[in-house]
């Protein structure tokens, strides 16, 4: 599912529209979302870590390989992730470490080969720290992190990002799913 709304066909207009004298749009709140991602079960109850992806079409907020189209786009935040457990699990206490880092694959074919144009998105350590999170895992960000690099791919890049996640601590032995939101505000000039 990509992000909701009305809200696309408005920024493509804007973006690529050519039209005068020069608007400024900015949007709060864009969702999107990735349902049901698989995350595989721990090899064991001790301490690990577990790893999971999941790609977007950047072409839906914008990204273009058109310099003129590209300098529209002043910016592009994320505000906010969070990661729900769907099936498999019911309480994500267990997460003890995650890092997510958003990155464009190094050509049309690949989804593991990252290029020079890759965010960290979170670096996450819970420090002694024993509240339940439940179903929900709302991801501390410190401040918006900026995405805007990867809304510029190159000629022989496609507009896909992709997001790897690892997650640490008393992982789950079994196999389970999540979902994940994410909250971006985006500006553009036209």
């Amino acid at each position: 599912m990509g992000p909701r709304g009305g809200l696309l066909g408005y920024v493509a207009a804007l973006v690529f529209a050519g039209c005068s004298p020069v608007v400024d749009a900015n949007f709060s709140e864009i969702e999107v979302d990735r349902l049901d991602i698989g995350v595989p079960a721990a090899p064991s109850a001790a301490a690990t870590t577990v790893y999971f992806q999941f790609a977007f079409s950047s072409g839906q907020l914008g990204a273009n390989t058109n310099p003129d189209a590209q300098s529209r786009i002043r910016s592009v935040e994320l505000q906010k992730l969070s990661i729900t457990a769907k099936t498999g699990i019911s309480d994500l206490s267990f997460i003890q470490t995650l890092h997510a880092v958003a990155f464009i694959p190094a050509d049309k074919s690949s989804s593991t080969y990252r290029t020079s144009k890759q965010v960290e998105i979170a670096d996450y350590e819970r420090r002694q720290d024993t509240t339940t999170v439940g179903k929900t895992f709302q991801v501390p960000l410190p401040e918006p992190v900026d995405l805007l690099p990867l809304l510029r791919p190159s000629k022989t890049e496609p507009a896909k990002v992709i997001v790897s996640v690892s997650l640490g601590g008393q992982l789950p032995t079994v196999g389970w799913t999540t979902d994940v939101a994410m909250v971006l505000s985006m500006a553009i000039q036209e």
